[in-house]
């Protein structure tokens, strides 16, 4: 029986071919490579380089804010290398959902819908920025380099989605919700929001609108464009020539080489999700998995700083709950749970009580896991729970947590015919996992509690309103996180609150959550014109960046669907235009 391995999120397949659509993470057919045979440097259109390289722009990275960068940069004429770390392009960005967020553009204007320029900076300035939000000032209380990247992100990011669908890189859909509506955003309920939709755009293909599809489309682009992709190659410092940034040190095969830029070097990579140490130094409290690829381990902030590069934004990250249990078994694994399934499902932490309106968009919720105890001196909601019945289990079948019906039952859920038992369930697990987490255990006041929670909430859900966190009185609660069962007459008629059912169908289950990152967002500090700010505040000639490798321009806030890849690609356009542009200078080696 042979085995095939998914090249986004890593899943093992047994049989004569790997199945049409990945079970863990939704990704196609094409995304399964043979599992017997090593993935490298050969074919697909990647070539190795052997000694110095010299070209126009090195690209470092592959996901979506590199291949932005590229290809706005190939298509102005510049020749272009990229070098990537991985055996395989794409980065996180392969792993992710592919949305984009995208205020002003194209689509929404044909679809009628006004995006207001100042409107909209009033929203990403306040969600990002709540501490020092102020409407009445000039800079809505907000530092001029804090509103300078974002008034550059909205002026650039329409134009971004044209300019790469117009040279062929890409595609763009406007997402639409189950409703049949176009998206809103994650906290459409701010006033500032004004509840404009159509920003998230997705980039549709013959792969699909996910991440694989988006990175497949620039993948192709970049290959049929001339554009050189190295893989397997780690950068490892920048090379400097009378403080300006020349080109890129890298290892490739064990070896040195040497990649020169005559007009500059743009950084498009990861975060420092797997860096251990830098996890444990720079983040609020314990993260468990989430997402980012296992190669995404901050190289840019080390090769950045020594080159005198600001750093910023290091505790940011774009958050998820996670399934704890999954990740301390293979940490490399996607664990991320972005939208809860379901009406008859709630979160409780190590009291049994519910914390958070479970509908809530993922990044909120995911900083709730660092709510501290001052009486215990400890974090409360570290590890918190899933609760659902069957009828969750059933109607959601196949969306994570929950297998398909007749799939293999996963280790990490725990199922019990009554909430006694399957708070005992959730103890055991405690438990065995108890060396990893400091000793975390339920509070003996859980088991009660529990039952208690269930009895309040499944009252909320007769009468229809959640007096305790509000769920389902915002748009999306209702629409980002209830996709339709398929086949299934749903909602139930004279339902007065879609997002919540009473808990009632045995058995019951459970899965144990910590918080997890997409990756972290925290780095050298770039401007609005994507170039990497010295301690000083002043550029350092040559040397740009994009994507979560930087000090994202949204703070660790998730504005909207897409809310990563969106400034990714814009921040990734704008430094391809800036580099196109500069005098092409022989590096003089």
């Amino acid at each position: 029986m042979k085995k095939w391995r998914s090249t986004v999120c890593g899943y093992i397949h047994e049989g004569d071919e790997p199945p049409e659509k990945c079970p863990r993470c939704g990704a196609p057919k094409e995304s399964f490579a043979s599992y017997d045979v090593k993935q490298g440097n050969s074919g697909n259109g990647v070539r190795y380089v052997t000694g110095d390289t010299v070209t126009d722009v090195v690209v470092v990275g592959s996901g979506a804010a590199a291949f932005a960068a590229a290809a706005t940069a190939r298509s102005k004429g510049s020749e272009v290398v990229m070098i990537e770390k991985a055996p395989k392009v794409g980065g996180t960005t392969r792993r992710s959902g592919g949305g984009y967020w995208t205020p002003n553009n194209h689509l929404q204007r044909k679809a009628g819908y006004v995006d207001n320029r100042d409107d909209a900076i009033r929203y990403m300035a306040r969600y990002s920025y709540p501490d020092q939000y102020n409407p009445n000032d000039s800079r809505y209380g907000l530092t001029e380099h804090q509103l300078d990247l974002i008034v550059s992100f909205y002026d650039n990011a329409s134009e971004m989605a044209e300019y790469l669908e117009n040279i062929g890189a890409m595609r763009s859909v406007m997402g639409v919700g189950w409703s049949g509506k176009a998206y809103c955003d994650y906290a459409e309920f701010l006033p500032e929001n004004k509840g404009i939709r159509g920003r998230t755009l997705f980039s549709e293909n013959d792969k699909g609108r996910m991440g694989f599809g988006l990175i497949v489309k620039f993948e192709d682009w970049a290959r049929n464009n001339g554009i050189t992709i190295v893989t397997d190659c780690r950068a490892t410092d920048v090379i400097k020539k009378d403080g300006s940034v020349i080109g890129v040190e890298a290892v490739m095969g064990g070896e040195k080489t040497r990649f020169y830029a005559r007009q500059g070097v743009i950084f498009g990579t990861g975060g420092y999700s797997h860096n251990a140490d830098f996890m444990r130094q720079f983040q609020p409290g314990p993260i468990y998995g989430g997402c980012a690829v296992p190669t995404n381990t901050g190289d840019f902030i080390p090769i950045a700083g020594r080159a005198g590069a600001k750093i910023g934004n290091t505790r940011g990250a774009f958050r998820g709950d996670s399934l704890v249990e999954p990740h301390l078994e293979d940490p490399s694994a996607i664990t991320t749970v972005f939208f809860i399934p379901g009406d008859s499902v709630i979160y409780v932490n190590k009291h049994g009580k519910r914390y958070v309106n479970e509908k809530r968009n993922y990044n909120d919720r995911g900083k709730r896991h660092f709510d501290w105890d001052s009486e215990r001196a400890e974090y409360v909601n570290m590890l918190t729970f899933m609760i659902a019945d069957d009828r969750v289990a059933t109607l959601w079948q196949g969306q994570p947590p929950f297998p398909k019906k007749g799939d293999e039952k996963q280790k990490y859920l725990i199922t019990a015919d009554s909430l006694d038992s399957l708070a005992d369930g959730i103890a055991e697990h405690l438990k065995n996992i108890a060396d990893r987490t400091g000793g975390f255990s339920l509070d003996p006041s859980f088991k009660e509690n529990l039952k208690e929670t269930v009895k309040m909430f499944n009252k909320y859900a007769e009468d229809g309103k959640d007096p305790e966190f509000g769920r389902g009185d915002r748009d999306y609660d209702k629409e980002w996180s209830m996709r339709v069962p398929a086949g299934v007459e749903w909602p139930e008629k004279g339902s007065r609150n879609i997002t919540m059912h009473p808990i009632v169908k045995p058995p019951y289950y459970a899965v144990i959550l910590g918080s997890g990152t997409l990756d972290t967002n925290g780095g050298p500090v770039i401007d609005g014109k994507a170039r990497v700010l010295g301690w000083d505040d002043e550029p350092i000639d040559g040397l740009y960046g994009a994507g979560n490798c930087i000090a994202s321009p949204t703070a660790d806030t998730y504005w909207g669907g897409g809310s990563t890849i969106g400034p990714a690609m814009t921040f990734g356009y704008i430094a391809g235009k800036q580099v196109s542009s500069r005098e092409r200078r022989e590096p003089g080696i």
